[in-house]
């Protein structure tokens, strides 16, 4: 519901236009109308042109994965991103862990007001360490999960794509092991590193520092891969996002490819498009039309002006 290219939607909105607006009918089990306005006072999303109460509402009803060049970025970026990217794409297909994350937001919150008090209740503080082991145990396992299928298919996927046998991994750094009574270990690493938390006044270990580790052939990929073997990763972990959400769906999602063919060599563009019209419809945005995709089972539009026109002779 939000554009990847700004961080202020309102300047979607054209000048001497009250409003922007994008109106999308699909179909799944059954055919649906979902629709986003954007005006200068928020955001109205709707269904079947009936207004949603909460924005949550509108996750999952349209699941898709973008691919764009600034997608690179999350490599060298803070691990912060990097969660950000993990959550947004579990929270596509659980509404119970964005209520998760939601709670432990609100938890480590409270939790760090009270580090920083003068006078800390220990009651309080064994409190709120109960209830943040509860839901960082839910959130650690579904991080485990995703990664899981993540892991199952990339490496394939990437030596599919690029064509070399080179070991793609994506790892899952968190602050504890144990798989089994996860609760009550998560709590007790709480409660050992309460008085460290009690000297700086922050929550020093939890899910909030967790990151992602992409890896090939055992280095980390930051410091030892080219920028188009990094390209060919990112694009390998955004098909792999489509078998995930199909997986714990059991829907297909919407690839979005926006103005990544420039980018890849002829064979490799070749590929992807054969790769992705396998089992996902695939919409592209492009400067130029490749060669071998004038001739391909596909619409074509042209966007000028902010508005978008079919082509004539169109497939």
């Amino acid at each position: 519901t939000r554009s990847h290219r700004i961080v202020d939607d309102k300047k979607l909105i054209r000048n001497d236009e009250m409003f922007a607006g994008i109106d999308c009918k699909f179909v799944d089990t059954d055919e649906k109308d979902i629709e986003v306005i954007i005006h200068p006072n928020g955001k109205t999303l709707m269904v079947h042109k009936r207004p949603l109460k909460k924005s949550s509402e509108f996750i999952g009803l349209l699941n898709v994965v973008l691919f764009s060049p600034d997608d690179l970025r999350i490599f060298n970026d803070q691990p912060k991103e990097r969660r950000r990217v993990m959550n947004q794409e579990i929270t596509k297909v659980s509404t119970k862990y964005l209520l998760s994350l939601n709670q432990f937001q609100m938890y480590l919150k409270d939790r760090n007001a009270l580090l920083k008090s003068e006078n800390i209740d220990l009651n309080y503080l064994d409190i709120l360490d109960e209830q943040m082991s509860k839901v960082e145990a839910h959130i650690i396992r579904e991080r485990r999960k995703f990664i899981e299928v993540i892991q199952s298919v990339i490496s394939k996927i990437y030596q599919e794509l690029s064509g070399s046998q080179i070991q793609l991994e994506v790892a899952y750094k968190t602050f504890v092991d144990d798989i089994d009574e996860l609760e009550d270990k998560i709590l007790e690493i709480h409660r050992e590193s309460r008085q460290k938390d009690i000297e700086y006044h922050i929550t020093k270990v939890g899910i909030h520092l967790d990151d992602l580790i992409f890896k090939m052939d055992d280095q980390n990929l930051i410091y030892f891969a080219s920028q188009g073997q990094k390209r060919m990763a990112m694009l390998s972990f955004k098909l792999a996002l489509l078998n995930y959400i199909k997986l714990m769906t059991k829907k297909q999602p919407i690839l979005l490819l926006d103005d990544v063919l420039s980018e890849l060599d002829y064979s490799r563009q070749k590929k992807l498009l054969q790769m992705v019209q396998r089992d996902f419809q695939c919409i592209i945005t492009t400067t130029e039309i490749p060669e071998f995709l004038k001739h391909a089972d596909m619409t074509e539009f042209r966007i000028e002006g902010g508005k978008i026109f079919p082509l004539t002779g169109g497939k």
